[in-house]
């Protein structure tokens, strides 16, 4: 009895590990979480589980934190980046493909 409680098991935990993984997910379209004052903290577009669109993130106070596009979960074209008192993060912010930082803003 217990082996084959065991069989059972590990049958239904390996079943739900493979349909855990497979397919596109549900989640599509604008999301935004918010930090626990209430007030935004991101907003992104997601297609299949994906970020996939424009991208907007705020620190908790409000002021803008970054902008950019992701594509199929991959920043790319012009990203902002912002420090806590708003003003630009040169070091962070520029064009991006696939991912990386490929040059900096061009001001």
């Amino acid at each position: 009895m217990r082996l084959t409680s065991l069989f059972i098991l590990i049958g239904l935990v390996a079943l739900g590990m493979r349909t855990a993984g497979d397919g596109p997910s549900d989640l599509s379209g604008v999301r935004t979480t918010n930090w626990p004052n209430g007030s935004p903290r991101e907003e992104s577009t997601y297609t299949d589980g994906l970020r996939d669109g424009l991208c907007q993130r705020w620190h908790s106070d409000g002021k803008p934190r970054a902008e950019g596009r992701y594509q199929n979960g991959q920043m790319v074209d012009e990203w902002r980046f912002f420090d806590e008192e708003g003003a630009l993060d040169r070091s962070r912010s520029g064009l991006y493909e696939e991912g990386e930082r490929v040059s900096p803003l061009s001001l």
